[in-house]
């Protein structure tokens, strides 16, 4: 009766003792996971793959890979131009391999054999001119020794000065990352959430990696990914009904693009104006060379888009808006050499398509990288 309390306590400090051991083995196996993650993810070039960016820490774990390149580095921002998932969408399962910066490295390699060249992709779907403007600064510390981004004059639409509809990310407004790589995603977060992210992001691969991974592996999420295969069931399923849908979704698409199109003002009040005219002045007052292009609409659907006068009024301000600058701050207008053949919608491109733009790209942005 009298050593019952001992041989209790005993036990608890035995239990104690084999829990310590299991969380000291954890932590011990989880900080040689991650030592081994630091060394072969990068080696591994897996963070140059392009992806969906849906969040502040997959956009990190591309820029650090970007920051910490140690070679010719290009940086190409916009919108789902350059992302260019919409050749997977349209049956390209190597797509990754056609994008715009894939071409342009490709054709920059060829230019400097022997020289370690990164062209990255930070195309984001529906990025207006207004995200392009954080995506420029947070990328800036990164020291590219070019800039590389799209404009379309969708997003000079009145629908996008709105409440609410003026920026497709909110994070990326208190997002930074300094020339050092320390990450913060600023005052938006408070108190010890916010801290703790930002401390396991700057300080833990594994976790810093997550949602790059989920992106990758998993179209996003594993929730993303199981949608995914069922609608491709259902697709296949269907048979020829989902071509049908397939070519259902282009004209809803087009007509968007048409509702756009007829609200476009570039006038000095529009928000999306005034985000460009900032962008222009930092890249200026940082001494950063610029390559601007402009996202040309299949010439074929253009005419239904907008009238061909109203079209060159709206190129002829455009481009007394950005005031090019050869051979730092270049823009390269529409283009006529893009067929209507190159194009899967209105105006993003194809395999083929993406060759011709990185032709015409190629020149400009390699003078402007050998001033550098």
């Amino acid at each position: 009766m009298v050593e019952a309390p001992k041989t209790k306590g005993y036990r608890g400090k035995d239990v104690l003792s084999r829990l310590g051991v299991t969380v000291a083995a954890l932590v011990a196996i989880l900080a040689c996971l991650d030592v081994v993650l630091r060394v072969a993810a990068p080696a591994s070039g897996i963070f140059q793959t392009t992806i969906d960016v849906q969040s502040p820490a997959a956009l990190y774990a591309k820029l650090e890979e970007f920051r910490k390149f140690d070679g010719v580095k290009v940086a190409v921002l916009g919108d789902s131009l350059i992302f260019g998932r919409a050749m997977r969408d349209k049956g390209d399962t190597a797509w990754q391999a056609h994008t715009l910066s894939s071409q342009l490295q490709n054709w920059l390699a060829e230019k400097h054999p022997g020289q370690k060249v990164l062209v990255a992709n930070f195309g984001m779907n529906g990025t207006l001119p207004t995200d392009l403007e954080n995506l420029v600064r947070i990328v800036l510390p990164s020291k590219p020794d070019a800039i590389v981004f799209d404009l379309s004059l969708r997003s000079f639409s009145r629908d996008f000065d709105r409440e609410g509809e003026t920026r497709t990310r909110l994070w990326l407004d208190t997002l930074s990352v300094d020339a050092n790589g320390t990450y913060s995603t600023g005052k938006g977060t408070s108190g010890i959430t916010g801290w703790s992210h930002d401390a396991l992001v700057n300080w833990w691969f594994l976790y810093r990696s997550r949602d790059f991974l989920q992106a990758l592996w998993f179209d996003g999420s594993p929730f993303n990914f199981l949608m995914g295969l069922r609608d491709a069931a259902d697709k296949r399923l269907q048979g020829s009904t989902g071509a049908t849908g397939d070519e259902l979704g282009d004209v809803v698409l087009l007509m968007r693009a048409r509702a756009r199109y007829e609200k476009i003002d570039l006038a000095p009040d529009n928000p999306q104006r005034q985000a460009l005219d900032r962008i222009l002045r930092r890249v200026s007052e940082a001494k950063q060379p610029t390559l601007i292009f402009y996202a040309t609409e299949n010439p074929k659907v253009l005419p239904d888009l907008l009238p061909q006068q109203k079209f060159a009024e709206l190129q002829a301000q455009l481009v007394q808006i950005i005031s090019p600058r050869p051979p730092d701050r270049v823009y390269v207008g529409p283009l006529a050499t893009l067929p209507a053949s190159e194009f899967l919608d209105h105006v993003h491109l194809d395999k083929a398509g993406y060759a011709q733009l990185s032709a015409e790209l190629g020149p400009p942005l390699d003078a402007m990288i050998g001033r550098r």
